[in-house]
């Protein structure tokens, strides 16, 4: 359904998490794609071994230029922009699909809100 851009950046035991959440948590069958920057804490070994399609830079080569690359392995017609330390509640996906089809065209953003200690509100 989705295809799942995920940079990441020798943040291991937290990609380990946010990919493990998407599996257990998902209704549906989705592409996780990886960027490895860097992969020096064993990130891009973890991806070598695994069925993930990834890409990798040597360097950091942040966040947008590691999405574009990433972005061209996507199969399906949306994709999500995660972070490596994201971690996905039950159903998120069909929480997400029934809200892109209440849209109802395909001129959409949609975009979330950080919680914790993220955002204060004035």
């Amino acid at each position: 359904m989705f295809s799942i851009l995920i940079p990441s950046f020798n943040n291991i035991d937290y990609l380990k998490l946010c990919i493990q959440s998407i599996n257990k948590n998902s209704k549906f069958n989705h592409q996780i794609i990886v960027h490895v920057n860097e992969g020096t804490d064993g990130s891009l070994e973890y991806v070598q071994n695994s069925n993930y399609e990834f890409t990798y830079s040597k360097e950091n080569i942040g966040m947008p230029k590691a999405l574009n690359l990433s972005s061209k392995l996507s199969k399906f017609d949306y994709i999500l922009i995660s972070h490596d330390d994201f971690y996905y509640c039950p159903n998120w996906d069909t929480v997400l699909a029934n809200e892109i089809k209440s849209i109802s065209h395909n001129n959409f953003y949609l975009s979330g809100t950080m919680v914790g200690e993220g955002q204060k509100q004035f």
